[in-house]
């Protein structure tokens, strides 16, 4: 009959790991909200070909969301400068916002902004539809949607005389 050692032999690696590997189990959605993680992209080929969750952000994505954060107020603004040269809202929600109130307007279309970027942020990595396009790339898409409608706002306003 043969002993067990209650000391079985260890290799010196595995005595100083203090938790499971972590490469087992994938990052979890809600690491986003967490302010010290480390994953900024997939390291492995095979990983970027699906989708994956990070817990970092490049520098690039939040000059993105900052943007669009900014769009959102200037547009805003320029709306209520063309509405008060005689122009008219067409998004019927943000005309039911402007007749409650100006703050309810600028607090409505703000927050319909910011309320959507969680998601767009956790989910950057997903691809859309089957499609090549990730979930990412709507936000530098909805920044260049947004130059487009300044511009056209200010070349009303200068057609209106709301200068």
């Amino acid at each position: 009959m043969q002993s067990k050692s209650p000391n079985p032999v260890v290799s010196p690696a595995a005595e100083h790991r203090s938790q499971s590997d972590r490469r087992k189990t994938p990052t979890s959605v809600w690491r986003a909200f967490l302010p010290n993680g480390r994953r900024l992209r997939s390291r492995r080929r095979h990983e970027h070909c699906r989708p994956y969750f990070v817990d970092r952000y490049s520098s690039a994505m939040f000059l993105g969301v900052v943007m669009l954060i900014l769009a959102t107020l200037i547009d805003a603004i320029l709306t209520v400068q063309i509405l008060r040269a005689g122009g008219e809202e067409v998004n019927p929600l943000m005309d039911r916002l402007l007749n409650h109130s100006l703050e309810a307007f600028v607090l409505g279309k703000y927050l319909l902004t910011v309320l959507g970027l969680p998601l767009l942020l956790i989910f950057k990595n997903h691809y859309l539809f089957g499609t090549r396009l990730r979930v990412g790339h709507l936000v530098p898409a909805a920044v260049a949607l947004y130059g487009l409608l300044i511009a056209y706002q200010l070349v009303l306003m200068h057609q209106c005389g709301g200068w």
